[in-house]
């Protein structure tokens, strides 16, 4: 089945909060509303897995607010997002309103998609850049080989790489170890709570 988008007429943050499907994801990029079509199951069990991982350590450590993908995320007036997964840290809850997020998260997971993978890696890319988000981990579902993390150094994205144990160390959340390993099981996830002992913290 071919993946395809959706692009509607160009318009502001404003425009787009009050205009937006509520029955959809759609995400504001240069000012164009865009919605993608639907992910496959193997795109909402990695979101899932990592959405669950990610909330129960910081419910565990106190360390802020997690949101999955219908969380809309204000980058600037022409750019609203929508990622897989975000991290908003306790210090900066502010940001956080009824609405969505007016700002830039600390964290922002894109798994990515056939019919996303070009915004993800460009203009939403530049977007949470230009935007203070602190880390970005692109992850493509099928493998390592389309899979890219980032980390804030000064104004601009650093790629990084996991250490030689397979081990990637999170600059947003303090102490999360993620075994890149678990995000491409042969069979199932890896239980979130053995994940978390893996790491030391559960």
């Amino acid at each position: 089945m071919l993946s395809r988008v959706e692009v509607a007429e160009r318009m502001t943050a404003e425009a787009f909060f009050r205009h937006a499907p509520e029955d959809r994801k759609a995400e504001l990029i240069d000012g164009v509303m865009i919605m993608p079509s639907p992910p496959t199951v193997r795109h909402e069990r990695l979101v899932g897995f990592l959405f669950t991982l990610i909330r129960m350590y910081c419910e565990d450590h106190d360390l802020g607010e997690v949101h999955g993908s219908r969380t809309a995320v204000m980058l600037a007036e022409d750019q609203v997002a929508e990622p897989d997964v975000l991290f908003v840290a306790k210090a900066r809850a502010e940001i956080i309103r009824d609405a969505g997020v007016f700002g830039a998260p600390d964290l922002v997971i894109e798994v990515l998609s056939a019919s996303t993978v070009a915004y993800d890696r460009g203009p939403k890319f530049r977007a949470y850049e230009r935007a203070g988000v602190r880390e970005l981990w692109l992850i493509d579902p099928y493998g390592p080989a389309g899979t890219e993390f980032y980390q804030r150094a000064g104004e601009a994205f650093k790629p990084v790489m996991p250490d030689a144990d397979g081990v990637l160390h999170a600059v947003a959340l303090p102490g999360f170890k993620l075994n890149v390993g678990w995000l491409w099981p042969k069979d199932k996830f890896i239980p979130v709570r053995e994940a978390l002992r893996a790491m030391g913290h559960a």
